[in-house]
């Protein structure tokens, strides 16, 4: 099973309280490390906070640059898991969470 780990925010607003000092950003990139050789997590990234829409309507194709007013809130970052059970992500996912100092993740199952 995989798992779309997610963070939102508003435009604008931080994902922390404060940086990261440098003994936390040591054990964020050794829990990073050590999640990626065992093969949890699948990928890491963050996203642009803007959006592109692309749009069929009858026989045309529109292609419109965002932001768009419905798109409030924003993805900057993500992570994908593999787990062998929800169970598990969501006990890896609050792990994180807590490394990470921010205050709520979102997680999805991946399908297909």
């Amino acid at each position: 099973m995989q798992f779309f780990i997610y963070l939102t925010t508003e435009e604008g607003q931080q994902t922390r309280q404060s940086a990261p000092s440098p003994e936390e950003m040591a054990a964020i990139g050794k829990f990073h490390e050590d999640a990626i050789k065992s093969g949890v997590i699948v990928a890491t990234g963050r996203l642009s906070p803007t959006v592109t829409k692309v749009r069929k309507d009858g026989d045309e194709i529109s292609v419109t640059d965002g932001p768009f007013i419905e798109g409030k809130e924003l993805i900057p970052g993500f992570t994908v898991i593999r787990s062998d059970t929800k169970q598990d992500a969501l006990e890896w996912a609050t792990r994180y969470r807590e490394m990470m100092g921010m205050p709520e993740l979102r997680i999805a199952e991946i399908f297909g």
